[in-house]
């Protein structure tokens, strides 16, 4: 018989290989990601204690302070999240914020790093994030962490830069060499972007020096310790466009998973360049963010920025299928703050969940929340909700549900599965666009609502005439006329701006979404059988998920045999 501390070991080792299962660029390939604040996501529970208080009555997210999420109660609600059909999570940052009230209230977000090296103690312990990790990655689930590194804050924005200042700050760094000299940013000069603070008089963001080799030997190493001993999957990287751009070439490959990072604005080619010059696996799809603002944010809005856009993008990135694609982040508005209009939403998201790249979708989007038009408004507590399994909450699981069953069928057009296409915009007005993503038809409008008299036609579809399409969202049947042209009409009532994703009869059929083809009956693409389209990434699942499962059974039988 083994003995109770042999298991205890064996244990230790799985977990220390099911963490070496570092994921890559393209394991992230057709994953789709939940993001969420860890303080607002899920309340405290039995389970998971607040590690805060005293906590408020009402989480008001205009008094930014803590209301008791913690990384244990993020597994409170894991199935939820998996619910929608995300198959990866991405939280806020775990490292230690400074601790005080400042003229902003408390670091309740955590991008308020003090001290990356160590864990923030208000979302729990090493322990239970690496309890988060097992428990998600025992549903076959990534971790995404973001990370922050280029700014350190301060309350004294003008005399902070000296050992003894930085030392009361509780800082990681305290010789005044590992910081950039104070200065604020000019947006007009990258030079100023990469160098100077952020923040403001207020709370000031010291300006870490990522060129100087102690940081960088700090940094590197802290990244790799942290995905291999919590077994993290992606890095999110805050701010990456205020470091220097090589820096983070050694970093990401120091953390060893794949790397997506913030680059805020509209400018696609310096987005782009962050893949061409190889800094990182991907950045956050700001660009498309604009287009699908310009496009689907307002009745009869710019759809012609849309296309533009959109074809700028799949132009200009090397690997677009890895862009991190989202309508609604913590820094921007919620979009149904600015877009009242259902439909309108509901276009935007197709567009966000079938163009090239990863969906990013923001705890209370699936909530249709509109309270919050900026930080920290777009902020609040989840909990409120009830967790309601709102239209939207299933217009995401339909979505997410149609990417897993194209992806994991490996159903073809042209040739090419659904992961190895590149989108094409195949027709366009200034109200509509259709375009095409593998077997995958999407067609879009920002008519908005009301039902209208009026049609769009793609003429050319790509299926052969006298054959039959379905629709996925409403399984509905359509007729491919002369040429492959396909139509839609808006008059119809309850049709007023509906979007459409049109699959041959055939695929639809296989992908068994609709159940009976032209029946509007809804089967869960979970019956899908899976083919090689999908190995690249399943077998990483399957061991974390085997290992996972394995560690529990010994956990079990340890404990029972220290009964014994």
């Amino acid at each position: 018989m083994l003995h109770y501390t042999t298991l205890l070991s064996i244990i230790s080792l799985l977990s220390v290989i099911s963490v070496t299962d570092a994921a890559t660029a393209d394991q992230w390939k057709g994953k789709s990601i939940y993001q969420l604040f860890t303080d607002r996501f899920a309340p405290p529970s039995a389970t998971a204690p607040a590690r805060t208080s005293p906590l408020p009555e009402t989480c008001d997210p205009i008094q930014q302070t803590w209301c008791g999420g913690t990384w244990l109660s993020i597994i409170d609600k894991l199935d939820y999240i998996q619910g929608m059909g995300f198959d990866a999570v991405w939280i806020s940052p775990v490292s230690q914020n400074i601790d005080v009230y400042t003229p902003y209230n408390y670091a309740y977000h955590g991008y308020w790093v003090n001290d990356p090296l160590t864990l923030n103690p208000r979302f729990g312990s090493a322990d239970d994030l690496k309890a988060l990790s097992g428990a998600l990655h025992a549903r076959g689930m990534y971790l995404m962490v973001d990370v922050v590194v280029n700014n350190i804050p301060t309350l004294n924005a003008y005399d902070s830069v000296n050992s003894t200042a930085l030392k009361l700050d509780g800082s990681r760094w305290t010789d005044p060499a590992e910081f950039h000299p104070q200065c604020w940013i000019d947006y007009n000069n990258q030079t100023s972007v990469e160098y100077c603070w952020l923040g403001d008089d207020k709370v000031a963001l010291m300006d870490v020096n990522t060129e100087n080799p102690t940081v960088i030997s700090t940094l590197n190493s802290w990244i790799g310790n942290l995905t291999s001993t919590y077994g993290i999957d992606g890095l999110r990287i805050d701010a990456a466009k205020h470091v220097p751009g090589p820096f983070w070439t050694d970093f990401c490959k120091a953390g060893g998973v794949f790397c997506i990072g913030e680059v805020y604005g509209s400018d696609i080619n310096f987005a782009a360049s962050f893949q061409t010059q190889k800094w990182m696996d991907s950045v956050l799809g700001y660009p498309l963010y604009y287009g699908i603002v310009n496009g689907f944010g307002t009745p009869n809005g710019n759809m012609s920025n849309f296309v533009e856009v959109a074809q700028q993008t799949l132009a200009t990135f090397p690997q677009p299928g890895l862009l991190g694609n989202f309508i609604e982040n913590h820094d921007l508005p919620r979009w149904r703050n600015t877009t009242s209009d259902p439909q309108l939403a509901y276009n935007a998201m197709v567009a966000q969940f079938m163009f090239d790249g990863l969906p990013v979708v923001y705890y209370g989007q699936e909530q249709d929340f509109s309270h919050g038009a900026g930080d920290p408004y777009n902020r609040a507590a989840l909990w409120p909700s009830n967790y309601a399994n709102t239209t939207t909450y299933q217009h995401i699981k339909r979505l997410n549900d149609i990417r897993h069953a194209v992806i994991s069928n490996g159903t073809q057009f042209g040739g090419k599965n659904f992961l190895d296409s590149q989108t094409t915009i195949v027709a366009s007005t200034k109200t509509d666009v259709a375009f095409r993503k593998g077997p995958l038809l999407a067609v879009l409008t920002n008519r908005g609502s009301p039902n209208v008299p009026q049609t769009f036609g793609v003429p050319t579809s790509g299926w052969s005439a006298q054959s039959a399409v379905i629709d996925l969202l409403s399984c509905k049947q359509y007729p491919v006329g002369s040429g492959g042209a396909i139509s839609v009409s808006y008059a119809a009532s309850g049709y007023g701006g509906m979007p459409y994703i049109f699959a041959s009869q055939i695929d639809a059929s296989a992908l068994r979404i609709c159940g009976d083809v032209g029946v509007a009956t809804y089967v869960s693409a979970n019956t899908t059988t899976t083919t090689s389209s999908a190995s690249t990434i399943i077998p990483i699942q399957a061991s974390k998920e085997f290992i996972s499962v394995l560690a529990a059974g010994l956990v079990g039988l340890a404990v029972a045999l220290s009964l014994v």
